[in-house]
C-alpha cells in the first residue's frame, strides 16, 4: 500500500495517473504498492482504494469479514486490440527560432507579455517517439461563417439553439449546400462556400420558423417578441471569411503581427466535430469528444443501469509550420436507454436493469428512496404525446404518489394517473403503484410513460474502479493502433478525407540523465543499461532498504493512537492485542528512518455515533494529547471521506495537533506473521516531514539551478479546486492554496488557503497568500528569496492570457507589499511563472528500444512499452512560438502516460531550456511521501492536495437562512489552519 491511500482514510487509488508511491520499508520490495493505477490521470503515489464502505467487496474483511454491497454489477470485460500502428516516415523537427528572433516586440496591453521560446533543449539521450497527432492539409480551404442571431429569451437555451440550426440548414439557400455545412450549436454556421443569402437591403437577413415547425422544440413565442404570433424569427449575417491559407502563413510566424489564429482553429474543429457526429450512433460529449453509444462492438454493461462507450476525442490546433490534430481514445459511463433486444428503455425498464429484477412489484418505496439519486436528472422524453416532444429533466421521484392513488381533475371530474393513461391514450400501467415521476410543477408521470433519451453521459461516482481501468487503460502499442486504424477512419469522411494524413506523427524526444536521490547514509540512482525488459523499469523508483531520512526527526514523539470502532462492531479483546502489537512494530520501523517515537503509547477508541458526537469526541480526544511532541494516529474502521474529513477539521483547524490516519485492515494485516512493513515505511515518510524532518534531496548537480550565492530560490506551488457533485449546482465556494519551500532541500512546503467563488478559477487572494509563503521563507532562511520559481496547476492554455493580466502580476505585487512590511528601499526578486497542463490528450509512444548516448553508450528509451521516464517532448507538436515542453516523468504501471505539459509564460530569471527542464525533472524525484519519481512537479502537486484538504474542512457545512454557502463554510473553516500547526505540511 502507498502512503497516501493511508493518509486519506482510502479513497479510489490515483484515477489512471502512474505515479507508483512504491512500498520502500525493510522487506526489500522494488515495485510498492499499486498506487495509482495506469498511465494517464494525475498519477498518484496513494496505493489501493481500501475496502470502502458502499465497495462491493465488503467493508473490514480483517477478523470479521466485510459487510458486502449490493454486487450484481456486470463483469467489464478488459478489450483486446490487435491494430498495428503506422508512423510517418518523416520526424517532424521544425525549427522556430529563427522566425521567433525576426518578431517585434509585443504590443503593450493591460497584461505582461507571454514568454516566446528562447530556445531548445540539448541535454540527454536523442531518440524518436511516435505520437498521437496527424498532419490536417488546410491549403486552398476558405469557411465563410454566418452568425445567426436569436431572440432573447433563447440566449441561455443552448440545446434549443442548436435544433433551430440544425433546421436553419434544412432551409434554402443553406439546404443545396448542407454536405458542406457545419454549426457550432450556438451562434455561428460554417460553409466551405459562400451561401446566397445577400440582402441589398439589410445586412441580417431574417429567417422565419412557423408555429408548426416549432411544435415540440420550444415553447411559444412570448410577449414582447417582434414575430407573428407561434412563429419566430432569426437573423443570419455573414461576419467573416476564413482564408486558411492565411492560416497556415502564421503558423510560419509569416502573417501579420496581430493575426488571430483562433477563430480559423475555431472553424476547423466546429466543422471537423459536426460531421463526426452526424456518424450513426455517435454521441458528442462537450466540443471534442465523440462516444460510439448503443453499438455493441464499443460498448460494455457495466455498473446497474450503466453501460461503456468507447469514442474518440478530436481536436485540431497549430504548431510551427503545421496544422495537426490530436486524436486519441477516450472512454465514459453512459446511462443504459436501450434494452438488449435494442428496445428503448423507458425509467421503468432502466429501474429494473438498475435493482436487478424483472418484476419491480417486488421492490419497497425505501428501497427506491435510498436509491432515486441516480435517477434525478435523467433526460427523458414523453413518446406518448403523439409528436416531437422536448427532452425534460426526471426532477424527483415522489415516493407519496402513485398512478393509482394520484388524483386530478379531467372535464369536472377527478381521476387516477392510471384511469388517465388508459382513457387518454390506451396505456394500461404495469406498475401502477410504484412512485411517479415529477417533471417540475403539477407535472406527474408514470415511469413507463417516460423513454430514456440516448448517450447521457452519467457522471456520478464510479464503485467499479477496476472496471472502468479494464476498459479504458491501453498499452502504447495497442493505444497506438487504435487511434491511427480506427479513430482516424471516423475523422477521414468526405472533403476531410484527402486532407487529413493516414500516419501518425513522430516527432524527436531526449532522455534525461537519472536523478540522484539523497539520503542521510548514502543516494540512490538508477544506471542506464541496454533494454532487457526489466531493469530499466526501475528507473524512478527506488525502496527505503537500510535508508535513512535525509534530516530525522529532532524530537523523541509521543504516539497517542485511536481506534474508531462502528456500534455495530465493537473492538474485540484479540483486535485489541492485534493494534498493540502492530503500533509497536510501527515504532521500531519508523525509528530505523528516523522517526523516533517514545516506546510508551497511548491507545484509547471511540465509538462512531452521528456525526455531530463523533466530533465532539474527537475534539474531546484530540486537546486531551494537545502537548509539545506528541501525535496522533487514528485508525479508522474503513475509508470514510465524512469521518476523515472530520478529524482533519479537529485536529488541523480546531485544536491545531499533528495527526495521521489509516485503515484498520490495511494497518494490522499480516503476512507470514509479518505486518507490513513497506506500508509503515511510507507512513514514516509522512510522519517525518510533518514533524520537520526532511526525507530525501536533490543531489547538488539538480539543486545547484536553484541556487545563487548561496541562498536557494522560492518554490511556490498554487491550485484551485471547485465544487463537485451536489455542490457544483449550489453556491459551494472553490478552494485555492499556495504552498511555499521554506529552505534549498525543497521537500517541506508549507501552504496558505483560501475561499472563493465557486468555479472561479483565477486566485482572488494571491497576493495575501504569496506574501505569507515569502515571510515564512524568510523566517526559515533568514533571509528574502531573489528568485521565485512558480508552479501553477489547474488551469487550461485559454486562461493564460488572464493569468498575465491578473496572477503574475498578484504576485509581483506580493513582492511590493513585502517591501513595505519589511521598510526595504528596494525589493523585486526575479519571478519565473510555469504552468503545467494536466487534463490534455498528447500520448507518446516508443519506436525504439535503446539509443545511443553522446558517449556512444545503448541505453534504454523504453519501458514497459512505454516512454523511459525523463524523457521531453520540445519540437514537432508543440507552441508555435511560445516556450513548453513535455516531460514524462513518472512509471506508468498500467496503460498509457500522460506527459504533463509545462509552459513558461512569464520568465525574469531566464531559465534555459535545459535548466528548466532538468529541475523539474529532479523535482518530480523528491516528492515527499513516496519513493519514486511521480508526474506532476511537486509544488503544483502539493497545491492540489492542500486544496482537497480545505475541501475537507468545509464537509458539512449547511448555510442556515439569509446565509450564502460561503459565508457557512468560511464560519466552520474559521482562521483556517490552526497557529500550532500552519508551519507544517499538515495536508500530505
Amino acid at each position: 500500500m502507498s502512503g497516501r491511500n493511508t493518509e486519506r482514510g482510502g479513497g479510489r487509488g490515483g484515477g489512471r495517473g502512474g505515479d507508483r508511491g512504491g512500498r520502500g520499508g525493510s522487506r526489500g520490495s522494488d515495485r510498492g504498492g499499486r498506487g495509482g493505477g495506469g498511465g494517464g490521470g494525475r498519477g498518484s503515489d496513494r496505493g489501493g482504494r481500501g475496502g470502502g464502505r458502499g465497495s462491493d467487496r465488503g467493508g473490514r474483511g480483517g477478523a470479521r469479514g466485510g459487510r458486502g454491497g449490493r454486487g450484481g454489477d456486470a463483469f467489464v470485460v478488459k478489450p483486446v486490440y490487435n491494430y498495428v500502428a503506422e508512423f510517418a516516415d518523416e520526424v517532424s523537427s521544425e525549427n522556430s527560432l529563427a522566425a521567433i528572433k525576426k518578431l517585434p516586440a509585443p504590443a503593450k496591453t493591460s497584461g505582461l507579455p507571454i514568454a516566446l521560446r528562447p530556445s531548445y533543449g540539448a541535454l540527454g539521450t536523442p531518440t524518436n517517439v511516435g505520437t498521437n497527432f496527424v498532419q490536417y492539409k488546410v491549403t486552398n480551404l476558405i469557411f465563410y461563417a454566418y452568425h445567426v442571431t436569436f431572440p432573447e429569451f433563447l440566449e441561455d437555451k443552448k440545446k434549443v439553439r442548436a435544433e433551430l440550426l440544425e433546421m436553419l440548414i434544412d432551409k434554402n439557400p443553406f439546404l443545396p449546400s448542407k454536405k458542406v455545412i457545419s454549426h457550432d450549436n450556438s451562434a455561428i454556421i460554417y460553409s466551405t462556400v459562400p451561401i446566397p443569402i445577400e440582402n441589398t437591403k439589410v445586412k441580417k437577413v431574417p429567417f422565419v420558423f412557423s408555429e408548426e415547425e416549432l411544435k415540440g422544440v420550444i415553447p411559444k413565442a412570448r410577449p414582447g417578441e417582434k414575430t407573428t404570433a407561434g412563429s419566430l424569427t432569426v437573423t443570419v449575417e455573414l461576419v467573416q471569411e476564413l482564408n486558411m491559407d492565411d492560416l497556415q502563413k502564421s503558423t510560419s510566424l509569416l502573417g501579420p503581427d496581430n493575426f488571430d489564429m483562433q477563430p480559423y482553429i475555431s472553424a476547423l474543429n466546429v466543422s471537423l466535430g459536426y460531421k463526426i457526429s452526424k456518424t450513426p450512433n455517435v454521441f458528442n460529449v462537450g466540443n471534442s469528444k465523440f462516444f460510439f453509444v448503443e453499438h455493441p462492438e464499443s460498448c460494455q454493461p457495466f455498473q446497474r443501469g450503466l453501460y461503456l462507450a468507447n469514442g474518440y476525442f478530436a481536436s485540431i490546433r497549430p504548431t510551427f509550420n503545421n496544422i495537426v490534430i490530436n486524436v486519441n481514445s477516450a472512454a465514459a459511463a453512459f446511462i443504459k436507454s436501450h434494452t438488449k433486444s435494442g428496445k428503448q428503455m423507458n425509467v421503468a425498464d432502466l429501474m429494473e436493469d438498475y435493482f436487478g429484477t424483472e418484476n419491480l412489484s417486488t421492490l419497497d418505496n425505501t428501497q427506491v428512496l435510498r436509491h432515486k439519486s441516480f435517477f434525478k436528472g435523467i433526460k427523458i422524453t414523453r413518446d406518448y404525446l403523439g409528436h416531437k416532444s422536448k427532452p425534460k429533466n426526471l426532477h424527483e421521484i415522489d415516493i407519496k404518489v402513485t398512478a393509482a392513488n394520484h388524483k386530478f381533475e379531467v372535464d369536472g371530474k377527478m381521476t387516477t394517473v392510471a384511469a388517465y393513461f388508459k382513457s387518454k391514450y390506451n396505456i394500461t400501467i404495469k406498475y401502477p403503484n410504484l412512485p411517479l415521476i415529477h417533471l417540475g410543477g403539477t407535472n406527474y408521470v408514470p415511469m413507463e410513460a417516460c423513454s430514456v433519451v440516448p448517450g447521457q453521459q452519467y457522471k456520478g461516482d464510479i464503485t467499479d474502479v477496476k472496471g472502468m481501468l479494464d476498459f479504458t487503460t491501453h498499452r502504447p502499442p495497442a493505444l497506438a493502433g487504435l487511434v491511427q486504424k480506427e479513430g482516424l477512419k471516423v475523422m477521414a469522411k468526405g472533403d476531410a478525407e484527402h486532407r487529413i494524413g493516414n500516419k501518425l506523427m513522430v516527432v524527436p524526444s531526449r532522455v534525461l540523465d537519472p536523478v540522484t536521490v539523497e539520503y542521510a547514509n548514502g543516494s540512490v540512482s538508477y544506471n542506464p543499461k541496454p533494454y532487457d525488459g526489466k531493469s530499466e523499469n526501475s528507473k524512478g523508483s527506488w525502496n527505503l532498504n537500510n535508508r535513512k531520512f535525509y534530516r530525522p526527526v529532532a524530537s523523541v514523539i509521543k504516539l497517542n493512537v485511536v481506534v474508531l470502532e462502528e456500534e455495530r462492531f465493537p473492538l474485540r479483546e484479540q483486535e485489541k492485542d492485534l493494534v498493540n502489537r502492530a503500533v509497536k512494530t510501527f515504532i521500531s520501523e519508523s525509528g530505523k528512518y528516523g522517526v523516533k517515537y517514545a516506546p510508551a503509547f497511548s491507545l484509547n477508541k471511540i465509538t462512531i455515533t452521528n456525526p455531530y458526537a463523533l466530533e465532539k469526541k474527537l475534539e474531546e480526544v484530540a486537546r486531551s494529547v494537545n502537548k509539545p511532541n506528541n501525535f496522533i494516529l487514528w485508525i479508522l474502521p474503513q475509508a470514510d471521506k465524512g469521518i476523515f474529513s472530520s478529524i482533519k477539521k479537529v485536529c488541523d483547524v480546531r485544536v491545531g495537533v499533528l495527526n495521521q490516519c489509516t485503515i484498520f485492515n490495511k494497518f494490522t494485516r499480516e503476512r507470514y506473521d509479518k505486518f507490513d512493513l513497506g506500508m509503515y515505511a511510507l507512513m514514516g515518510m509522512k510522519s517525518c516531514i510533518k514533524l520537520g524532518g526532511v526525507n530525501h534531496v536533490m543531489s547538488k548537480e539538480h539543486s545547484s539551478i536553484l541556487m545563487k550565492n548561496n541562498l536557494p530560490a522560492l518554490l511556490l506551488g498554487a491550485d484551485v479546486s471547485h465544487p463537485t457533485g451536489a455542490g457544483a449546482n449550489g453556491s459551494a465556494p472553490s478552494v485555492a492554496a499556495v504552498v511555499g519551500s521554506i529552505d534549498g532541500f525543497y521537500n517541506s512546503f508549507p501552504g496558505s488557503l483560501s475561499y472563493q467563488e465557486g468555479k472561479v478559477e483565477i486566485i482572488g487572494e494571491m497576493e495575501k497568500m504569496c506574501v505569507e509563503r515569502i515571510m515564512e521563507y524568510h523566517a526559515k532562511v533568514g533571509k528574502l528569496p531573489q528568485e521565485v520559481l512558480f508552479y501553477r496547476d489547474g488551469v487550461s492554455e485559454p486562461q493564460f492570457e488572464i493569468l498575465l493580466k491578473e496572477e503574475v502580476p498578484a504576485v509581483k505585487a506580493a513582492f511590493s507589499t513585502i517591501k513595505r512590511k519589511m521598510n526595504l528601499p528596494t525589493y523585486n526578486p526575479k519571478l519565473t511563472f510555469v504552468v503545467i497542463v494536466k487534463r490534455h490528450n498528447t500520448r507518446f509512444y516508443p519506436l525504439n528500444k535503446n539509443a545511443k548516448t553522446s558517449s556512444g553508450k545503448e541505453i534504454a528509451v523504453q519501458a514497459k512499452e512505454n516512454i523511459i521516464p525523463g524523457s521531453i517532448v520540445d519540437k514537432g507538436i508543440t507552441s508555435v512560438k511560445y516556450y513548453d515542453f513535455y516531460l514524462q516523468s513518472q512509471m506508468a504501471l498500467q496503460g498509457t502516460a500522460v506527459p504533463g505539459h509545462y509552459y513558461v509564460l512569464y520568465d525574469e530569471n531566464k531559465f534555459k531550456p535545459d535548466e528548466i527542464q532538468k529541475v523539474t525533472y529532479g523535482l518530480c524525484n523528491i516528492f515527499a511521501r513516496a519513493v519514486n519519481s511521480v508526474r506532476v512537479v511537486p509544488p503544483a502537486y502539493y497545491a492540489d492536495l492542500l486544496c482537497e484538504r480545505g475541501n475537507c474542512y468545509m464537509n458539512g457545512a449547511q448555510a442556515s437562512r439569509g446565509e450564502t454557502q460561503m459565508q457557512a463554510a468560511k464560519k466552520m473553516v474559521g482562521a483556517g489552519i490552526h497557529p500550532s500547526v500552519k508551519k507544517a505540511m499538515v495536508y500530505i
